[in-house]
C-alpha cells in the first residue's frame, strides 16, 4: 500500500508516494507514470544522482538514508515523519535546532556536496530535536580532484545564504552583526534581479 503525498503533475515533477519498504516507512520519488522521456532517459540519470549522492552523506545526523532505485525511475529513501521549518513561528524552535541545522550542512561541505536549495522551507524538516535536509535533486557533489572545486566555496555561500534566512526568521537573537551584513547586502543584489519578482515580506527583514 502507499499513498500519495504530492502529484502536480508536469514534465520534470515526480509523483511522491509514501510506502513502506523493507519494513521501514518509506518516501518514494516516482518519474514511472511520466512521460516516455522523462521516465526512460532523463529520470534514470537524475534518480542515480541523487541515489548516489545520499549514499555519500550516509551517516550525516540530519539526512534521510537512501533505500534503493526501483525500476530504474523511482527512488525510494527514509520517510521523515516531520514538519517543515516555515510551519514554525519565529522563536517557536529551541536554539539547538538551529545549531543541529547549522552542523548538517558543515557536513554535507565537508563531504564536497552543496545542497543548492535551501532557501525552499520545503527542503527542512523538523523532527524533534533533529532537523533533517531532504530533496537533493539540485545537489552538486565535488569530488577532490574536480576542477569544480575552485568554484566550491561560492556553491557553499548558496546554501549558507538559504540557513541564514532561516535563522533570521526563526531565530533572529542568534544573528550575529556579520549575518545581518550579509543579509543587507543580499537584499542589494536581489533587487537587480529581473528574472523573477521578488517582494521583502516585514517580518523577513532584519533591521
Amino acid at each position: 500500500m502507499s499513498e500519495i503525498l504530492r502529484d502536480k503533475g508536469g514534465f520534470l515533477s515526480p509523483t511522491i508516494r509514501r510506502l513502506e519498504y523493507g519494513g521501514r516507512p518509506a518516501v518514494m520519488k516516482d518519474f514511472r507514470t511520466r512521460n516516455v522521456i522523462t521516465r526512460r532517459v532523463l529520470a534514470p540519470a537524475l534518480v542515480r544522482r541523487e541515489f548516489e549522492i545520499l549514499r555519500h552523506l550516509e551517516g550525516v545526523p540530519g539526512v534521510p538514508r537512501a533505500y534503493a532505485i526501483v525500476d530504474g525511475a523511482a527512488l525510494v529513501t527514509e520517510f521523515i515523519d516531520g514538519r517543515h521549518i516555515g510551519k514554525f513561528k519565529p522563536g517557536e524552535l529551541p536554539d539547538d535546532v538551529y545549531r543541529r541545522l547549522a552542523a548538517t550542512v558543515a557536513a554535507l561541505h565537508a563531504r564536497g556536496v552543496a545542497h543548492l536549495d535551501l532557501r525552499q522551507k520545503k527542503n527542512i524538516l523538523v523532527a524533534g530535536p533533529q532537523p533533517y535536509v531532504i530533496d537533493f535533486a539540485n545537489a552538486v557533489r565535488v569530488r577532490p580532484a574536480s576542477p569544480l572545486r575552485a568554484v566550491f566555496a561560492r556553491l557553499r555561500r548558496v546554501d549558507e545564504s538559504g540557513l541564514l534566512k532561516f535563522k533570521a526568521r526563526n531565530w533572529p537573537h542568534l544573528l550575529t552583526g556579520a549575518d545581518r551584513e550579509f543579509l543587507r547586502r543580499h537584499r542589494g543584489l536581489r533587487s537587480f534581479w529581473i528574472f523573477s519578482p521578488h517582494t521583502d515580506r516585514a517580518k523577513d527583514i532584519v533591521w
